[in-house]
């Protein structure tokens, strides 16, 4: 392999990271976008299954739904424990080891005897299962600067296909051979991705930095210091707070009157989240040319919006469809626009700032998940759709902040 195919090291502080173009193959970047696709799936299998734990393993809905709350809080803390080591470690090694214990805690979620044990191994897949955030910060590493946003949003096309598909696949598979099956058909689908994405990427130079625990301790320093990071964190996670809410419960409205439709029905509903992903180059290519905060600024609308169509799709099916498209469009622009700006303020710590700001998302995301569920079960659809919009409307209260922080910096350029 030649020397252009070698990663280069971190960059020091204040410089941009500029690795070689000739190591940003399209290739390299299908394989991490399919990659992410399986892994990210792993993290929500269960939404789409809860009506089946529920039956087959003799527990309540609302108890049920801890199993998303556990791959939440291990995702979480997979991010927290293990994305920091990218901007240290080989990420040959590190990917291997993280698909090798993933595909063991999927294998052991589909041979589970009751629900503690399912909701402790959905725990550890969460936290395992964090390669999609190993490779973005890779992504954006190994892209051109003037290319970064959009690189970025070809891995996040994987994620959001793997998001939905998650949902779609894991409908119609555990309808057809039970929820026990699309375990272990995820840890096959885990295991052969990861193997091409790692047996692709390029060789590197050893790697030398903060030890473990200094990793660690220089996470709240980042955020105590970024103003950037911190907006995007109270951003993104506001929002994607507010996407899981109606997310996570959409199985059980889809269930309830006047539709009453099955898992595999309910699950297909996730091909219309796809528009999230046609829309997102759109959102790179814009963000490489404009900057990010109109970006952003849409998502948090466009989600405060889905939270009046997710309302009235209680009763009509065409707005719940819309709200649907409208949510899943939003999270990715979102997506997209925060990574990529934060990518470019912190070039020499693209994996610890992208560690700070999922674990603040999926923390989120596992709150909101819980709150979702209760709200459902105190107040039915209606709550959990006004449970959205507060969110996505405390997601706004920060674009002030942003926008003049943004504009502070590119004067100061």
């Amino acid at each position: 392999m030649s020397d252009s195919d070698t990663l280069s090291a971190p960059a020091q502080p204040g410089a941009e990271d500029t690795s070689s173009p000739g190591a940003a193959r399209p290739v390299l970047f299908l394989a991490m976008a399919v990659c992410s696709a399986a892994t990210v799936a792993n993290v929500y299998l269960a939404q789409p299954l809860l009506a089946l734990f529920a039956d087959d393993l003799g527990v309540s809905s609302s108890a049920a739904g801890a199993v998303v709350t556990c791959a939440q809080l291990g995702y979480a803390a997979g991010i927290l424990f293990l994305v920091p080591l990218g901007d240290t470690r080989k990420r040959r090694p590190l990917l291997t080891a993280m698909l090798t214990c993933t595909v063991l805690a999927l294998v052991a979620a589909a041979a589970a005897p009751g629900l503690s044990v399912l909701a402790a191994s959905a725990a550890l897949i969460g936290g395992v299962t964090v390669i999609p955030q190993v490779l973005v910060p890779l992504a954006a590493e190994l892209a051109p600067p003037q290319r970064r946003a959009s690189v970025v949003a070809n891995v996040q096309i994987g994620l959001m296909t793997g998001i939905i598909g998650s949902r779609v696949v894991g409908g119609l598979v555990s309808e057809a051979l039970g929820w026990r099956a699309m375990y272990l058909l995820a840890a096959v689908l885990t295991a052969l991705a990861g193997s091409v994405t790692v047996a692709l990427l390029p060789r590197e130079d050893p790697r030398q930095g903060l030890p473990y625990g200094q990793l660690l301790a220089s996470l709240p320093r980042l955020l105590r210091q970024e103003p950037a990071l911190r907006h995007s964190c109270l951003m993104h996670g506001a929002l994607f707070g507010a996407y899981t809410v109606t997310w996570t419960t959409l199985v059980f409205a889809l269930a309830d009157d006047p539709y009453g439709y099955g898992s595999a029905t309910a699950g297909l509903f996730g091909l219309f989240g796809l528009a999230g992903a046609f829309a997102a180059p759109w959102a790179g290519r814009f963000v490489d040319r404009r900057g990010a905060a109109p970006v952003i600024t849409a998502g948090l609308l466009l989600t405060l919006v889905s939270a009046g169509a997710y309302l009235l799709g209680g009763s009509m099916i065409v707005f719940m469809i819309l709200a649907v498209v409208l949510a899943n469009v939003a999270v990715q622009w979102s997506q997209i626009a925060n990574q990529a700006r934060i990518f470019s303020c912190l070039p020499e710590a693209r994996s610890r700032a992208n560690t700070v700001y999922m674990v603040s998302a999926f923390l989120s995301g596992a709150v909101a998940a819980a709150l979702g569920s209760t709200c459902y079960g105190a107040y039915g659809w209606g709550g959990a759709c006004a449970l959205q919009a507060v969110l996505a409307a405390a997601g706004l209260l920060a674009v002030p902040a942003m926008r003049r922080y943004d504009a502070r910096r590119a004067t100061e350029m």
